[in-house]
């Protein structure tokens, strides 16, 4: 065999069985005309689930279903100081869909207490939404002796809006509808010497008389209250000596009757008692004493056992 021929076979067959050294290539991928990834062999990780908080829907303050079923009022006070949150009524129909909305139409006075807007309830007839607006309890004297301002009421076929009691809005009133709701009593702040009101919300017929009146002179008309039967009625008058007064009126004719006088804070008037009398808690002694008023004779009786007060 050639020499030659022998060496040049020989060395190949020694490359051909030695390892060769692997070499690991990469893939350029274009990622933005300035910059360039290269995919590298990386360990996939099971991304993290982050439970996220869901929020509640807030449930409105008030919601009132018309009597037919047909409706929905809704409203959030949003009550705070300054009243950064907007208040608004919203009426809905039974399927949920937005009918009418009222905002807010007085301003907001930036001093404590300020008056909030609220709804006061339906017709019988779910023909009207009434609404008025009325201090917290922290209103002092406002809140305990007037019911509040500028009652008005939502024709919910038309969206027309009309105020209820006459006169100025801005002024503070006492009102109560009868059981069966055709006719309103009320007072106003405005009115001096004070006057006491009785109109049909049918008819638009209404019937007024002075407020008796005595020596003293009268600050606050209000807590008027209708009997069950809705031929009687009776209100509180206080007096700037701190004198109170319940008063007895006759829807009929409009006459009237002084059946009870106290100082303020020794009795709370609390309306018609079942039997058809007048209701009161007497404070003496620190003990609460539940009584009753007879019309007929002007007889009081104690009702059970006396409470502490606090």
């Amino acid at each position: 065999m050639n020499k030659f021929f022998l060496i040049a076979l020989l060395t190949f067959s020694f490359v051909a069985c030695t390892p060769q050294r692997s070499v690991s290539t990469s893939t350029s991928l274009p990622v933005s005309p300035t910059s360039t990834a290269t995919s590298t062999p990386t360990e996939t990780s099971t991304p993290e689930i982050v439970p996220t908080a869901t929020s509640t829907p807030k449930i409105p303050d008030q919601i009132l279903n018309s009597p037919n079923g047909e409706f929905i009022a809704e409203f959030d006070n949003a009550y705070s100081h300054p009243a950064f949150e907007p208040q608004i009524i919203k009426i809905l129909d039974k399927t949920g869909s937005l009918l009418w909305e009222i905002p807010y139409q007085h301003k907001t006075a930036m001093v404590d207490p300020h008056p909030g807007m609220s709804i006061y309830g339906w017709s019988k007839d779910s023909a009207y939404l009434y609404f008025y607006y009325h201090f917290s309890p922290d209103g002092g004297d406002r809140a305990f002796w007037w019911d509040g301002f500028d009652l008005q009421r939502i024709n919910v076929q038309t969206g027309e809006i009309e105020q209820v009691i006459p006169g100025d809005k801005e002024s503070f009133v006492a009102f109560a509808f009868s059981p069966d709701e055709t006719q309103i009593a009320y007072t106003r702040q405005q009115d001096n010497p004070s006057i006491f009101y009785i109109r049909n919300l049918v008819t638009g017929v209404e019937k007024t008389a002075n407020v008796i009146a005595s020596v003293q002179n009268y600050i606050r008309v209000g807590s008027i209250v209708w009997s069950p039967s809705g031929n009687k009625i009776a209100f509180q008058t206080e007096s700037d000596d701190y004198v109170a007064q319940t008063i007895f009126l006759d829807p009929s004719n409009m006459k009237q009757k002084v059946v009870r006088e106290y100082m303020v804070d020794t009795s709370y008037f609390d309306g018609w008692s079942d039997d058809n009398n007048l209701g009161f808690l007497d404070i003496k002694g620190g003990m609460g004493y539940i009584v009753h008023l007879n019309l007929k004779n002007g007889e009081i009786v104690e009702i059970g056992t006396p409470t502490p007060q606090p």
